[in-house]
């Protein structure tokens, strides 16, 4: 088995040197493709053949050179169209693990690990990273002719997503004499040219996020990951460790008045003048000069960088000559990065673990690991102490009116996936089929439907309504993980389309069977403003706690399921006292 690696030249290195690539990067303690080796485990005792790199732009001699001396392995440089020959000194039991690393892991991924688990398997194997977010969605809008939205669509299982297949390949495992024949400039045409000539493929998919290193910020966001491992401890050979978060390589020269604030790498015959601020996550490529007052700040310097003096450099991938007047009219990366999801934030020092945000979402994910474990004892315990009251309730709806004892409904949970909301039925079986009829008469603002004399209530279902009762099958929602006991209203999918930016805040929590909404809301339950709705859901969201969960469902105990209103400043904090129904908060 013999690497095969595509190499790129983004446009944030359009300033650079012709021989800089997104391989010879600096990243961490190295080159971007010292780092591949690494992963791949290419030690040089270990290669009796030379590791091949495939530009995917023209390049020259210095180029070749370069690569070469970036890599303590062999390493031949051809163009695409050489491949073919360079291949036919291959034999028929060789295979090319073939890397594109325009997209890559955020997550610790080990790739001989990953190749040697293909075991025996000879045909092609294509990994293809799907994301580490197992509740992330996508939404696609169908529009007419005349651009008017016809239907949304939501797509929950990430292999359905159309354009995994084409830009989550990264990695690749074919037989040589197959790749051969092959015309491809990416993985994904690989893998369409494997599959046009009958050659048997699996896809391998990765639980883990992605960065675009195309991109600026996603250079960005792998600098500080591998920052943060080549600082972690391990002696790098060439470096010297300054303090813990500071290495510094050979003949670098620093003036005693210069600022580092770490983590920072500087490599090889770097030079730092007076007066100079570098703030990390901040690599510097070997050769580059810092002038006078010059401030560099969570950036990646390329070789030979330049920055003149009293410039500021921020968040880039900066190369050539940065001067004042470039700097301050070329904009700074975008801070977000992935093409996924989110990057964990455990990255250990200096990394987004350290920061305040880093512990706040530490603290929300133990507040939700012990609500879950509340959540399935205390729904466990009551549907064991309420289940002969659930009984009778089940047997007068029977006896009452023909149909099912349960009306099942389809509602948002956490993440937007739709889920069967449980209810005691309390109307005439059917009686959806209605709702189109009636929606004159609703008397709710919004996307709400109810009627203030709903002809298809039954008289079993008044009674369960009046008492809250009809919400009791939803602790099997609960149980089974759906809902919390506490949360925002759950709501059907078109309730959910008026606006995305609330709808993100509701829908990242799970729905509960109470909340803020029902015991705060005002005391006359027709009234049921919608902007009042969302706003007490949002202000949960905000304020979330196992404290204020515990306050509401005292609350909705002793206000029997919300009779009366609860001022909204007895719950949490810095929130209005009580809206009522004669003040709107604005809902962006």
């Amino acid at each position: 088995m013999y690497p095969l690696i595509i190499d790129h030249r983004p446009p944030y290195l359009r300033l650079a040197p012709a021989e800089v690539s997104l391989l010879t990067l600096p990243l961490g303690a190295g080159s971007f493709l010292q780092h591949l080796a690494d992963r791949l485990a290419l030690a040089p005792e270990r290669m009796d053949r030379e590791l091949l790199v495939v530009p995917a732009f023209p390049y020259g001699r210095r180029y070749e050179q370069r690569i070469r001396s970036s890599v303590a392995v062999d390493v031949r440089v051809i163009q695409p169209e050489e491949l073919a020959a360079a291949l036919d000194e291959y034999e028929s039991a060789d295979d090319l693990l073939l890397l594109d690393p325009k997209r890559w892991p955020v997550g610790d991924v080990d790739l001989a690990a990953a190749v040697r688990r293909n075991g025996d398997y000879r045909a092609a194997t294509h990994w293809i990273i799907l994301g580490a977010d197992s509740e992330r969605i996508r939404e696609r809008v169908e529009r007419d002719g005349n651009g008017r939205v016809k239907r949304v669509c939501r797509l929950y299982d990430r292999a359905t997503w159309p354009d995994v297949a084409t830009t989550g390949i990264f990695l690749s495992l074919a037989s040589a004499r197959t790749v051969r024949d092959a015309r491809f400039s990416s993985l994904a045409d690989l893998r369409s040219a494997l599959l046009a000539k009958g050659v048997l493929s699996r896809d391998v998919p990765l639980a883990m996020d992605v960065v675009d290193l195309t991109q600026a910020q996603g250079v960005l966001a792998l600098s500080e990951r591998m920052l943060a491992e080549d600082l972690r401890g391990r002696s790098r050979p060439g470096f010297v460790a300054k303090h813990a978060e500071l290495l510094v390589g050979r003949e670098c020269r620093i003036h005693p008045s210069a600022r580092l604030i770490g983590p920072v790498i500087l490599h090889q015959r770097v030079t730092v003048e007076a007066g100079v601020t570098i703030v990390g996550p901040t690599v510097v490529g070997g050769g580059s000069r810092i002038q006078c007052e010059a401030v560099v700040a969570q950036s990646v310097l390329v070789d030979n960088t330049v920055v003149a003096a009293g410039a500021t450099v921020r968040h880039r991938v900066a190369s050539g000559r940065c001067s004042a007047s470039a700097a301050a009219t070329e904009p700074p990366a975008e801070p977000s990065c992935l093409t996924v999801g989110p990057v964990d934030e455990h990255w250990g020092a200096g990394g987004m673990g350290a920061t305040p945000m880093g512990l706040a979402r530490r603290v929300r994910r133990v507040h939700l690991a012990v609500k879950r474990v509340l959540d399935v004892v205390l729904s466990l315990a009551g549907l064991l102490v309420l289940s002969p009251l659930l009984i009778v309730v089940a047997v007068l709806i029977k006896l009452e009116s023909p149909g099912p004892v349960l009306f099942v409904h389809r509602r948002e949970q956490k993440g937007g996936k739709e889920f069967p909301c449980l209810k005691f039925r309390t109307m005439a079986a059917n009686a959806h089929r209605q709702q189109r009829v009636l929606y004159k008469q609703n008397a709710l603002d919004g996307p709400q439907f109810k009627l203030r004399h709903d002809p298809r209530i039954t008289r079993v279902g008044c009674w369960v309504r009046g008492t809250n009762i009809d919400e009791l099958p939803q602790l099997i929602n609960v149980l089974l993980g759906h809902m919390s006991l506490v949360g925002p209203r759950p709501s059907p999918f078109r309730e959910n389309q008026i606006c995305v930016p609330w709808r993100r805040a509701r829908l990242s929590v799970r729905p509960g069977i109470t909340g803020l909404w029902q015991i705060c809301r005002s005391e006359d339950r027709s009234a049921g403003d919608f902007h009042q709705w969302i706003f007490y859901d949002i202000a949960y969201v905000r304020h979330l706690s196992i404290w204020l969960d515990m306050k509401i469902v005292l609350a909705t105990v002793l206000t029997q399921g919300g009779r009366w209103s609860v001022p909204l400043s007895w719950m949490v904090r810095g929130e209005a006292g009580s809206l009522g129904s004669r003040r709107r908060p604005a809902v962006a």
